[in-house]
């Protein structure tokens, strides 16, 4: 998650206890078709929160890993080793000091103000020529979720660092893989201009033609909910969210047995 100007929002111990099973559930199925798609060796993950998706691709022997997140990320709840997190406030220009193969970004953007929006994207380009990118749509709702736009708005940010949007991620999501739907409806693939004839074919061929917008493929419930949703004050979306966050963790706690 990020943290998004002088006053971070703090993410507490239960917003991770809610979020990490299921990003490493959606981790496991995603990041195999991520690899098969850039031939990726080195991953920066910005908005790394505990680290989930960076062990998977460790798991998968890329071992050449960064994540990046605000202080606020419990040290003792990191899934990858401390020395592969870095702290660093990702709604403001930042440098790390070289490049890697795939810098991903995914449920993040939404955490920062709209005005940091050209920022953090800045940040992801600045980093490497291919960018896995997602962010929460208007409607989909969460904890302090504070920037939800459409598709077009990340694309047109993008497009201004000449990456060019290719949806070859999300149609090769296995149906019974039980990915988070924000994985699975927002997930896209930002490439360098120049970059781009170096994708597998199939890769290339999913590159969205200008003109043509990127696609919900939500389903129709999933479609309502987002609409319903939207006419809601923002402050209780949130606040719904960590609700449910708090139900979910008993709920686990209580089938645990603590």
């Amino acid at each position: 998650m990020a943290a998004h100007g002088s006053e971070p929002y703090a993410y507490d111990a239960l917003f991770y206890e809610y979020i990490e099973p299921g990003a490493l559930r959606s981790a496991r199925a995603i990041v195999p078709i991520v690899i098969a798609a850039t031939g990726c060796r080195s991953v920066l993950d910005v908005g790394c929160g505990a680290g989930a998706w960076l062990s998977e691709y460790a798991a998968r022997g890329i071992d050449d890993v960064l994540g990046v997140d605000g202080d606020y990320v419990d040290r003792a709840l990191l899934l990858i080793p401390v020395e592969k997190f870095k702290t660093v406030d990702v709604s403001g220009p930042f440098a790390i000091g070289r490049r890697f193969d795939l810098v991903k970004c995914l449920e993040t953007a939404e955490h920062v103000r709209p005005d940091a929006s050209r920022t953090i994207v800045a940040n992801l380009t600045a980093h490497g020529d291919r960018v896995l990118f997602s962010a929460a749509a208007p409607g989909q709702g969460g904890e302090h979720h504070v920037n939800e736009q459409p598709y077009e708005f990340w694309r047109a940010l993008f497009a201004e660092r000449q990456f060019v949007a290719f949806d070859a991620i999300r149609p090769l999501i296995p149906a019974a893989a039980r990915v988070e739907p924000w994985y699975a409806y927002n997930t896209i693939l930002y490439v360098h201009e120049t970059a781009s004839r170096g994708l597998p074919p199939a890769v290339q061929h999913a590159r969205v033609p200008a003109g043509s917008p990127i696609a919900d493929i939500s389903p129709l419930t999933y479609r309502l909910r987002k609409a319903v949703l939207r006419r809601l004050p923002r402050a209780v979306v949130s606040r719904l969210a960590i609700v449910k966050h708090r139900l979910t963790a008993a709920r686990r706690g209580r089938r645990h047995g603590t």
